[in-house]
């Protein structure tokens, strides 16, 4: 406690290059605090975190970052830049999670060279960015990444596809229902949910036989958002053989949403 008040006589005070200081505390808690106080202070802390991300300690570079990220300030995207390609990947992580923060898509292209990164960290920073700043031109580098080696990239790569706005899309995320990885299919399922795929129908009934609950849970409420009428028979079938509390009460709850969706 006395260490955050501490941080904060700082900011009373005006001493920024003391809170810059502060990023590289050995505690999480006191790094996140001097970084919250620095992007409050927004244009009078901006040229003291432009100068931290070439700071000695690594937990300072990414405290700046992140502080850089908060303000939104787009002049700060050229010296995130700078940085992106003569950064350690624990520092990278934070400088592409900036740069999605203040949103300016001229750093799509740059984003998408980086899925194909050999750092796991980097791609999946990168995947996620690339779906929070929504830029169609992604969406390529996005479907090359659901067949990335490591699961939660291929996870991500589903979750920001599913954004944007595309309808042709539920084709290569339908695909995604067969992945390896149970917290894939959920993800894909419920994505398709989302985007009111009606044509993925045919690929999501067949995850109702599952043994594994999410796969059932996920693909139930997935056909409930859909709304097809199609799906009422399947999931009566499903909840004769059911007997997960979860998985039927969302099986109700499908079946309900399809019926109300029959009469609109």
């Amino acid at each position: 406690m006395k260490d955050r008040e501490y941080l904060h006589k700082l900011a009373a005070k005006g001493d920024l290059r003391g809170l810059v200081e502060a990023m590289g505390h050995p505690q999480p808690y006191m790094r996140l605090t001097a970084s919250d106080l620095l992007a409050a202070q927004g244009d009078k802390a901006f040229p003291f975190l432009v100068e931290a991300l070439t700071h000695d300690h690594p937990d300072v570079r990414k405290g700046a970052a992140r502080s850089l990220g908060l303000i939104g300030d787009r002049r700060a995207v050229r010296h995130l830049l700078e940085r992106l390609g003569k950064e350690t990947p624990g520092v990278g992580q934070f400088i592409i999670d900036a740069l999605a923060d203040i949103g300016d898509v001229h750093v799509v292209p740059d984003l998408c060279k980086i899925t194909g990164s050999h750092s796991l960290s980097l791609r999946y920073s990168a995947v996620r960015a690339l779906g929070k700043l929504g830029d169609r031109r992604a969406i390529p580098y996005l479907v090359e990444a659901l067949g990335d080696s490591a699961s939660i990239v291929r996870l991500r790569a589903v979750e920001s596809l599913s954004g944007m706005g595309e309808p042709t899309l539920w084709v290569p995320v339908s695909e995604m229902l067969a992945d390896q990885s149970a917290g894939v299919r959920a993800v894909a399922a419920r994505a398709l949910g989302e985007m009111h795929a009606l044509r993925a129908i045919d690929y999501l009934l067949p995850l109702l036989e599952s043994d594994v609950e999410s796969d059932v849970l996920e693909t139930v409420k997935a056909l409930g958002r859909i709304g097809s009428k199609r799906a009422v028979e399947p999931l009566l079938a499903t909840r004769e053989k059911e007997g997960r509390e979860r998985v039927l009460l969302a099986i109700e709850a499908a079946l309900e949403a399809i019926s109300e969706a029959s009469q609109e």
